[in-house]
């Protein structure tokens, strides 16, 4: 187990993706996100737009999960994390607090696979009114 940090954002039935776009993009979300971690965070190079004003704080890779090691926090958008669960020990969602379209969902019930919600939070960004962020962490 490598114990990495996987973020990641959601709708509220656990939609990731449309039609190979993301459903949303929020840039107080992104500055939330940046803001809350030390670390250099891991992302594709899909994600790349999204994190331009903070540029310096991110590693661009090809496969996040996969490259960011012990410790370190990666953000996906469009990568499936179950392969990756036994790596995971900690998930931070963004629920958009709405419902989209998706044909990519997350798939998965955190306390389901051995996750505990630690914390959740409520803030206002950019593009929506309401963004909870839940924390979870292995057992």
């Amino acid at each position: 187990m490598k114990n990495i940090t996987v973020a990641l954002c959601t709708d509220e039935r656990g939609g990731m993706m449309f039609n190979k776009r993301r459903q949303s993009r929020d840039r107080v979300l992104i500055a939330e996100l940046v803001n809350s971690t030390e670390e250099k965070i891991y992302i594709s190079r899909y994600s790349r737009l999204l994190f331009e004003p903070h540029i310096d704080r991110v590693v661009i890779c090809d496969d996040p999960i996969r490259e960011c090691g012990e410790g370190d926090v990666c953000f996906v958008e469009d990568t499936p994390i179950l392969p990756y669960i036994d790596d995971i020990s900690r998930l931070v969602i963004y629920n958009w607090n709405r419902r989209y379209p998706y044909d990519v969902e997350l798939g998965i019930e955190p306390s389901e696979i051995g996750f505990t919600k630690v914390s959740e939070t409520e803030f206002a960004g950019s593009s929506h009114e309401k963004i909870t962020k839940g924390v979870y962490e292995r057992k």
